[in-house]
Formats: structure tokens, sequence, C-alpha cells
């Protein structure tokens, strides 16, 4: 790690700064900018450049020490300090200049707004006497020598601001400094902190490589989360902010603690003069009416610095100033502000706070907010909201206390999330017992006085949904007007809906549902807690119809919106990506979006949706590392997954076989793969699940089992999308040994986005074209194969690995059974795994050797070791 920092991202200005310095359009160039931005190392590589082209660099570096001496940067050319100052400067100019080339001579000022006066004055006499050209570096905000300031005022010189760098070049930065990409979150917090600073960036980097918590994992680089900002790093930071005046540093403190925070606000709070100050020095910035510290790492700085009493009382002072109302981020941050400061507690201000943060799932705050509230303001509403609250952070013993207070009757009709919901959403994901939860649900909707009826339908039709029961589920809730419920009732209905309708195959269905909740979710505070939810099905209803790239953008979009939501639901939505990536066969960015260590979080933050989306994550990290070819990492995965199995999910049974599948496929246990692929398809099958039967037949008909065409024919009259179809033809090509079928086939799932399926199916056509003889048919579907496996990330699969040229001698029993043997197993065993005599194994593996041309299990072992590369 760190064998280099390169210069990325600057390629358009080295081009453009070196072609005003050498191209005589003007008498030189000023780079500004902040502190760490890579100014003096853009202007080194000028420099540089220069040099190669044959021109004289001066390099001369102003410092705060030199500043105090005159001449002190040009020392080098001082011969002596007798005389005027300008002759004293103009003797400085002869001696940089002479024995140089007229017209080539570059003089390169590093910090130029250190120089003393009389160095200043050398840097005009060289411009103006067109002696020399001029290359500086000055940091924006500090004050500058008017003699340089004058060269680009003046027109002499350009003036170029350098910009930090974007987050694309950052990352590019990492990778090549590190030799591999950050996983997602880890990118995300250097991002957060360092905002394209390269200086800022290298420091934070090479500490916490030095400490062992920059760690390679599955390709990509995690930072470990226990880091902290280095004392070096903020020892630099302080540096920059430097020695400021009381009334400016009170602005700093200000917004520091609370941004970002109102102009208005701050105005009343802090001296114009001084707000005017902080801006000019870049301490602050401003936008959008809103008021943010200048760089991340100034806020931790001012933080660290105050004092616990000077930090309650600003909280106080800013919380008393910012208005009721605005927007959640707002909202919630004011009544942070005012549960940390040494205001006495106002239930209004804090259960308006704590109803922002749980619609921007910050439910760890909302916590807080809530448990002072209460303990202020009783009533059944805000004892409701708490209970909600703490089964969101899995705290579902004290939520059963907390509802436990609440008697029947005190929640108005029109909440969703009422006592009876929250007490069997309880005993559902908290006590992980559905059948309790969905009779507390029965003997509640018994009662003939309900109030809540609508919304204890509508959650026990989720419930039904997550359980295998889409038609039941759909069935439940097709009475219910879901507009007479609140917004967050008729989100989670909508999406009921959406899954249902997904499950069963119902695009059209769930592509309207989805829709109708996604305005809902986009317009209600209330209801953007469940976008979640809301990406979690649309993503699923759009990949199992095949809608492919439609699913990885609507994941991908969702994804970008959540950079500033809590790490925990990063990693949920990252999770989701990850699923959409997989879909479409992009092995690289599934595993980055899997790389994330959701037990770090959980330590962190343990939501509830971190806690039921673990098992899921595992199952997709699985099938990634399976279609890969680590068994390995990808039982590994299985192991980690295990322990979060919940029961209320009996909808994800066929993921977990069709994970067990491919993991037998690689380890090229080809009949088990295709039992574990049927298997799954006969339970989606029983419970009305033919979007996930069409998917877990597709895999069996990759997995080279023929006998399917009868029944995917028949799913695709009933699932709609193309995925069926194309799924249905697959089957019908490879039952019929149809080599050109087969290519088509590949062709139409690239079409529609699924690249591994396209993978394998052009693999089984290479086959099919060589079995009948027409090699240059093979050779041009196994060139498509290796195009595909390398867009894939490295695919492999016992289709892929059957078409190498080496692997076409076999049957594909001879292959399957050689793999076996290749992986240490008695014949007996091997009997056993396929489901063929001992005598019919050892048959096999005589004809597999002969045609091999190798005698013993350890000469077949190579062949087959040789034929995966």
């Amino acid at each position: 790690m760190l064998d280099h920092w390169p210069l990325i991202g600057r390629d358009g200005d080295v081009e453009e700064v070196v072609g005003l310095v050498t191209g005589g359009y003007c008498r030189g160039v000023a780079l500004g900018g902040k502190a760490g931005v890579g100014k003096s190392r853009l202007a080194r590589t000028v420099a540089q450049a220069a040099t190669h082209t044959g021109w004289t660099v001066r390099r001369v570096a102003a410092t705060a020490t030199s500043r105090s001496i005159p001449l002190g940067a040009f020392a080098q050319w001082v011969d002596d300090l007798d005389g005027p100052p300008p002759a004293m400067a103009r003797r400085v100019v002869g001696s940089m200049t002479a024995g140089t080339e007229v017209g080539r001579l570059l003089v390169f000022v590093d910090d130029a707004h250190l120089l003393d006066d009389l160095s200043a004055l050398v840097l005009h006499l060289l411009v103006h006497a067109e002696n020399a050209t001029v290359l500086l570096t000055v940091r924006t905000g500090e004050a500058i020598p008017d003699a340089v300031s004058a060269l680009w005022k003046d027109g002499l010189v350009e003036h170029r601001v350098l910009s930090p760098l974007s987050r694309p070049d950052s990352e590019e930065l990492l990778k090549a400094a590190l030799g591999a990409r950050l996983n997602p979150r880890s990118a995300d917090r250097l991002w957060r902190l360092a905002r394209g600073n390269v200086l800022f960036l290298r420091q934070l980097v090479e500490m916490e490589v030095r400490a062992d918590r920059m760690i390679a994992r599955d390709g990509a680089i995690e930072w470990a989360q226990d880091a902290v900002v280095p004392a070096t790093l903020l020892e630099l930071v302080d540096g920059q902010i430097g020695s400021i005046p009381a009334r400016v540093r009170d602005v700093v403190d200000f917004v520091a603690i609370s941004e970002p925070v109102d102009w208005h606000c701050l105005r009343m709070l802090a001296d114009q003069a001084a707000i005017e100050e902080a801006e000019q020095r870049e301490l602050i910035r401003t936008g959008d009416g809103l008021v943010y510290v200048g760089h991340p790492l100034y806020a931790d700085v001012r933080r660290t610095r105050c004092g616990p009493s000077r930090l309650r009382r600003l909280r106080g002072e800013v919380a008393m100033a910012m208005k009721d109302g605005g927007s959640a981020t707002q909202v919630m941050n004011r009544g942070m502000l005012w549960l940390d400061s040494d205001l006495p507690p106002e239930p209004d201000v804090l259960s308006a706070a704590a109803a922002a943060a749980t619609s921007l799932m910050d439910f760890d705050s909302a916590e807080r907010l809530l448990a002072a509230a209460v303990q202020v303001d009783g009533g059944a509403p805000a004892r409701v909201r708490r209970a909600y609250n703490l089964l969101m952070v899995q705290q579902g013993e004290r939520a059963a206390a907390v509802l436990d207070t609440i008697e029947a009757g005190e929640v108005p009709p029109s909440v969703f999330l009422n006592d009876v919901v929250l007490r069997a959403a309880n005993l559902l994901w908290w006590e992980r017992s559905p059948a309790e939860s969905m009779r507390v649900l029965d003997e509640a909707l018994a009662m003939d006085d309900q109030p809540h009826r609508d919304a204890l339908l509508v959650f026990r039709a989720l419930q039904l949904v997550l359980g295998a029961k889409p038609f039941e589920a759909l069935e439940g809730i097709a009475g219910i007007d879901l507009g007479g419920l609140d917004d967050f009732g008729a989100t989670i209905g909508l999406s009921v809906r959406c899954l249902a309708s997904a499950e069963l195959g119902r695009s059209a269905d769930a592509a309207a549902a989805a829709a109708s909740c996604a305005a809902v979710v986009q317009s209600s505070e209330q209801a953007k807690l469940l976008s979640l939810l809301l990406t979690d099905y649309q993503t699923f209803a759009l990949a199992a119809a095949g809608y492919v790239a439609e699913g990885v953008e609507v994941a991908q979009a969702r994804l970008r919106a959540d950079e500033a939501q809590p790490a925990s639901t990063r990693a949920v939505m990252s999770e989701l990506a990850g699923g959409a990536a997989l879909a479409a066969g992009d092995l690289d960015a599934a595993l980055r979006h899997l790389s994330v260590r959701t037990e770090d979080i959980a330590a962190e933050s343990n939501t509830f949706h971190l806690a039921v989306s673990a098992h899921r994550y595992y199952l997709r990290r699985a099938q990634v590392l399976a279609r890969r070819g680590d068994p390995e990492g990808a039982e590994a995965a299985i192991e980690a997954a295990r322990p979060h199995r919940h029961p209320a999910y009996v909808n994800l049974t066929p993921v977990d076989t069709l994970t067990a599948a491919l993991i037998a496929g690689a380890r090229d246990r080809v009949t088990e793969a295709r039992r574990l692929a049927c298997a799954a398809a006969d339970f989606a099958r029983r419970h009305d699940s033919w979007a996930r039967e069409v998917w877990c037949l597709q895999t069996a008909v990759q997995f080279g089992d023929i006998g399917h065409a009868d029944r995917l024919a028949e799913l695709a009259t009933m699932v709609e999308g193309p995925r069926a179809a194309v799924a249905a033809h697959h089957a019908e090509a490879l039952g019929r040994d149809d080599a050109v079928g087969l290519d088509r086939v590949s062709q139409e799932f690239e079409a529609m986005g699924d690249l591994l399926a396209a993978a394998d199916a052009v693999a089984q056509a290479a086959v099919s074209h060589r079995r009948a003889g027409r090699i240059g048919s093979a050779m041009t579907a196994e060139a498509r194969m290796r195009r595909l496996v390398e867009r894939c990330g490295g695919a492999t699969s016992p289709a892929i690995v059957a078409a190498t040229p080496a692997a076409t001698a076999f049957s594909n029993r001879e292959r399957e059974i050689a793999a076996l043997v290749e992986q240490g197993l008695s014949n007996r065993e091997i009997a056993a795994a396929v489901s063929l005599s001992v005598r019919t194994i050892e048959g096999h593996i005589l004809r597999a050797s002969a045609k091999a041309g190798v005698t013993g299990r350890a000469g077949l072992a190579a062949v087959v070791r040789a034929m995966r590369g």
C-alpha cells in the first residue's frame, strides 16, 4: 500500500497551465486555492514539463520564517544587502536571469502569499521587465502582498483557482495509492472527512494504514470502525484556521455545532462583520440560505477545542435562535441542540425533533429525543412513537414495556402505528413469533367495534406476503381504501401490493403500486422512512420480471440519495444495490456493495432495517462468491447468514435453497446443484410465487437440466416481463441441443441485462456446436463467452468450465465425476453424490482417464485443475 500518490484528476489543469506558461500568451500563472488542494503538486508538475522542453526553472519556496527576513525567499541569489531596497531587488533579478536563454526562464514561487515585501518586489520586477515567466501558488483567504496580487489584477499573469478533487477523482487517487478501491462505506466516510482535499486525504490514509486500520478484504479496502481523526491532522487544520479574532472564532463555533444553520439565525447570534470575515477566510460557506463550515475537519477541530460548558451554552443559544418548522434536518438539529444544551426540556420541540429524526431514519437520535419528551409529556401518542423507535433500534423488551402502559382506545383511529400493530410487530420481529403475532391481530380484528380495522388488515397482509402467501395478502387488502389511512399505513399497503404482485408475476400491477407508493413517500415526511421497503420490493419486482437495468437504476438512484443517511441505512441500501448488480451479472460491483461488515455497523447502531436485511445480505454475498468460483468464501457467508435467518421471511426460502445450489455448482457438484435449484422452484410453485419459480428453473437450466421446457413455457403465459419468455426459450433450445437457438437465447439474456445467464447460455452453445463438429461456430461462441465472463468480473460456472477446450472431450457426467475426483472424494462418496452405483462411477473414471490420456485418479485430477486454469 501507499507506494505512490500519483497526480490524478488534474490532466486538464496541467495541460492548460503548461500551455499558458510556455506559449508566450502571458507573463505567468498564479494558482490559488485552499491549503491541501494540490496547488504545489500541480505547479511542480508544470515546472517539470517546462524543464523537459528546455526551459530553465528557478524554484523559490516562501515560508513564514523567510517572510521575516528581507529577500529571505531569494536568499540564494543575494550577493550582499548593501544599498537601497530597489537596487538590491534589481541585483537579485540579475543573478536569477544570468546565463539563461531569453524568454525561456520560469520562476516557480511556492506560497507566494508568504513573500516579504522586498521579495514581492523582485517578483514584480521579473514580470514587468519581461525577464522571466512566473508560476506562483497562493493560498486562498490569506493576506497577499499588493505587489503579488497586482500581477493578476493588472492582467500580467493569469489567475486560476484550484478546486478540491471531485469524489470520483478522489476514489481513483485512493485506488492508485492503496492498490484497490475502498468499499462503499469506507469511501463514504473518507469523502465526508476530506472532501477532495488531497493533503487531508493523504494524512488520514497514511495514519490509518500505519495503525493497521485499513485492511484488504474481498478485493476492496475496508476502513476500521474505531478510526478517529489523527491528532497530527487536527494540528494541521488548526494551523490552517490560524489565529483569528474571538468574534470570528465564535462564528465558526456556532456553525460547527449546528451546521447547517439558517443564515438569518446566524445573523441573530453573531456580528455581521465577523460573519463576513469568516466567509472571506473560507472558514464558513453558504448555500441555499444555509451556512456550513468551510471544511468538515474545521468543525471537528473547533468542537475538540471547545470545553463542555461552552458547547452546552452555545447549543442553547443556537436552539433558542432557530425558528419552529423548516426541513426535517433542521427540526431534528434544533431538538438535538436543545437536548444537549443548558436549556430546560421543551416537549413540543423535542417531540417535533423526534418525528423528524424518525423520518430521516436516525432512530437512535429519535429515541433520545422521545425519552426526554415522554418524561415531560407522557401522553399515549408520545409513548406509541417511543415504542416504535425502540422497536427500530432492536429494543423489543423495552418497547413491550412501553406498550403495556397504553390503554385500549387511547390511540386515535387514524393512526396506523397504534398499540395493536406495534404489539404484533414486536412479536413478529423481536420475539420471532409469527403465529403469536397473527393471533394478536386476529383477536383484535374479531372485535365488532375495532377502530383500527383497516390498519390491522394492512399489517396482517404484510405478514402474509412475507410468509409466502401473496394471494392471501392481496385478498386481505382488496376492499381497503388505502387513502383513508395515514401516509405510513398507505405506504405499507402499497408496498404489500408491489411485492405480492411481483411474486405472482404481475409486473404491471407491481409497477403501478410502486409508482403510487413513491408518490406518497416523496410527499410525506412520515412515510419517507419506508423508502427502503419500497426500494427493496421494487428492485425485486424489476429484476424478477427481467427489467434488470431498471432495477439497477432504482437501486443506484436510492444509493445516491442516501449519502447523508445514517450508516445503518446506507448499509442496507448498499445491500440492495449489490443485489441489483448481481442480477445484472456485475460481480465486481456486487461484491463492492456486499463487502460492508454489517456486524461493525450493528455494533454502532443496530437498527431494525439492518437486522432484518442481514440474512439476505449474506445470501447475496454467498451467491456472488459462488459465481466467482470461491465456494469456501460462499460457505463462510452462508455460515454467517444462519444466525440472522428470521421466521417471518418465509418468502426468502427459495433464495436460501438457490444459494446452496450455486455453491454446489461452484464445487462442480452439478447433480446436487440441479436438485437444489429444482427444490427452490418447487417451493416457489407451491407458494404461488411464480416469478421466483421462473428464476429458479432458469438457474436449473443454466446447470444443464433439460426437463423444464414445458413448465417454463406454461409460466411464460402466466408471468409478465421478458424473463419468463427468455427462460422458456433457453429450456427449449437446451432440450433440443439447438446450438443456434442457445446462441440466440444468450443474446436475449444479454439484451435483458442478465449477463451471467447470457454467459452460461453461450457456453452451452459452444459445447453443442463442438459436439456437432461445427468447430468454427464453437470457437465463435467460446470467444463471446470469454467476453461476457470478463464483463461479469470473472464469472465461472459448470457451463463455462464445460466450454473450455480441454473439457469438451468429456461427457457432462464424466466431467462432473472427474471434478469430484479432483476434490478428493472416494468412489463411494461420488456415487452417493450423483446417485449412481460405485461400479458405474469406476467405469466413468476409466473412460475419462482414457480420453485424457492419463492413468489413475491423480492424473485425472491434474487434468481437471488444468481445465479450470
